[in-house]
């Protein structure tokens, strides 16, 4: 199985910002892989369930395997070593 397809079988939500320059992916055991994209600055992280960016978990792994990502109003776009991708338009939840 791909990086990418195993993401989007543990895929529980997805939620991006109204400037859709951050998105969180919660994943099947409640970790979070969370990814910021701006003008100054791009990251991704893995956080843990409770908040804990150490907590190992699903996240942890599929970080791991990230070779680089773009997210905007079109899509979060995740390219994955083993060359699969994960591309997803997302919709802000207007929480913020």
């Amino acid at each position: 199985m791909t990086t990418a397809k195993r993401l989007e079988k543990q895929l529980s939500s997805s939620d991006v910002n109204s400037t859709f320059s951050e998105a969180v992916l919660t994943l099947s055991d409640d970790t979070r892989l969370c990814f910021h994209h701006s003008v100054d600055q791009r990251w991704a992280k893995a956080v843990g369930p409770d908040g804990d960016e150490s907590s190992p978990g699903l996240a942890t792994e599929l970080i791991e395997q990230i070779d680089g990502f773009r997210l905007n109003a079109k899509h979060l776009d995740i390219q994955f070593r083993d060359g699969s991708r994960f591309d997803r338009q997302l919709t802000h939840n207007s929480r913020d």
